[in-house]
């Protein structure tokens, strides 16, 4: 239960991040996919609250908020102030790119040692982040062609982040005890 308590940490900050993103779209093509990408991610939260139930987690959402990581936390509130200053690229960036991999990263790194119960939800989110994640790196890549200064801005941000990236792997791994298992995904497992 400890990896279905990460994984809804990191979909609660998702969906915070989306409902900012809403908030600040600028044309009718993303509202739809951001529309449909917060409800998956809402999905996934509900699924994931549900089998922690089952779990025996008696309040599984103040499970969740007391044990948010602080990284992960500050993350949010550096993708919501991209979202304020109106930063549309870095917003995207840090939330279609940087968080959806950090979902991406996690729940497959998890998903062959969950049971069988909980790898099949996993299987099911892990295509849905994989989705989210090539919506982001699409639409930054026209941005990017649109206006080639960009990249060296994004370059800053993903600086900024990447220390809070790291911390919140690094402590993801010790509540779980899988010191390696992050490491070695990507080389392990074939992508589906």
């Amino acid at each position: 239960d400890d990896l279905l308590r990460e994984a809804a940490r990191i979909d609660l900050a998702a969906q915070d991040a989306y409902r900012a993103l809403l908030s600040q779209v600028r044309t009718s093509d993303y509202l739809l996919t951001a529309a449909f990408i917060l409800v998956d991610e809402a999905r996934h939260l509900e699924v994931f609250l549900h089998r922690l139930r089952d779990l025996g987690v008696a309040e599984p959402e103040q499970e969740i908020r007391r044990r948010a990581d602080a990284n992960l936390r500050e993350f949010r509130d550096r993708l919501l102030g991209y979202v304020a200053q109106g930063d549309w690229e870095a917003a995207l960036f840090a939330q279609n790119v940087v968080l959806e991999t950090m979902e991406y990263t996690v729940f497959r790194a998890h998903a062959p040692g969950a049971d069988a119960v909980t790898r099949v939800v996993l299987e099911g989110v892990i295509k849905d982040e994989r989705r989210h994640l090539g919506f982001g790196e699409n639409d930054l890549g026209r941005r990017l062609v649109d206006n080639p200064t960009t990249r060296e801005r994004l370059t800053h941000v993903r600086r900024d982040l990447d220390p809070l990236v790291l911390r919140t792997f690094e402590s993801a791994q010790a509540d779980l005890g899988v010191a390696e298992a992050v490491d070695q995904v990507v080389v392990d497992q074939p992508c589906r």
